[in-house]
């Protein structure tokens, strides 16, 4: 009863956070864009070389703003989610999608995709969803060194459609495991991480629940850790048409990867 009581507690101060922060989120990113747009429209020939970093820079803080507004988001949701909202998707070419986009941006880490079947089409909610893989990968990239590795994984069950994530990075300390999906509630969490809000696994696990499925994380602290997405798996007469999946779609990359990316990123070609 009490544990059960301590998850309310959690949930209610998660949403209380979100509320107060997407709040002055909105102002800083109407601001920021505003500011984007003026230095963009600026005669060329009295940009220099300066004013292209600073705009890459400031740019780069425009998307980190939009991670966190959007795993804010998440976290502020009643962890429920509108069927209408869902549609046919292959999570297997979701997955290598986002991986090849990833690749392109992230070239000093190998990142692997395998599916296991090749096609893995199931009822969800193809941008939530997106948003997870992206949360998940991103916490693997910023505890595995250049060099390193990352494998994605499309798993399927007669029952469960698997999406997992697994590095070679630092892992996660034992002492740790137990807060890993409200570290960001806790003033040492957020001050342990140069890099983030802290919010990017209790967002992905809220998506998880919202699609009836879960989220586990294993890590072996100086070897790796592993995510393991798992979400019910739906019946091919219970499918409606499939639809073919977005292309071109850089800036949901450019903000799911914000806090691993540099601002030379957040620029022309990628931009």
């Amino acid at each position: 009863m009490a544990g059960r009581r301590g998850k309310q507690d959690i949930r209610e101060m998660s949403r209380s956070f979100s509320e107060y922060f997407l709040n002055t989120l909105s102002t800083s990113i109407a601001a920021s864009d505003l500011l984007a747009a003026r230095l963009e429209q600026m005669d060329p020939e009295k940009k220099n070389e300066d004013a292209e970093k600073y705009l890459s820079i400031l740019r780069h803080s425009q998307f980190q703003l939009l991670r966190v507004a959007e795993n804010l988001k998440e976290l502020s949701a009643d962890g429920s989610e509108s069927s209408n909202s869902r549609e046919a998707v292959d999570l297997s070419e979701l997955c290598r999608r986002l991986t090849e986009g990833i690749q392109a941006l992230v070239p000093d880490i190998e990142l692997d995709f395998r599916a296991d079947p090749e096609t893995c089409v199931t009822l969800c909610d193809e941008e939530r969803i997106e948003r997870l893989v992206l949360n998940l990968v991103s916490n693997s990239l910023l505890h595995t060194p250049v060099g390193g590795r990352v494998l994605i994984r499309v798993l399927s069950t007669e029952e469960t459609a698997q999406i997992v994530i697994s590095d070679n990075g630092s892992g996660i300390p034992r002492e740790r495991m137990d807060t890993i999906f409200s570290d960001y509630l806790r003033k040492e969490g957020l001050q342990e991480s140069p890099r983030g809000a802290g919010l990017g696994l209790s967002a992905a696990e809220a998506i998880a629940k919202a699609h009836g499925g879960t989220l586990v994380i294993t890590s072996d602290e100086g070897r790796g850790t592993k995510a393991v997405c798992a979400i019910p798996r739906v019946l091919p007469d219970e499918l409606r048409a499939y639809r073919e999946p977005h292309y071109g779609r850089m800036r949901v990359l450019l903000i799911g990867l914000a806090d691993v990316l540099d601002s030379s990123k957040f620029q022309p070609p990628f931009l």
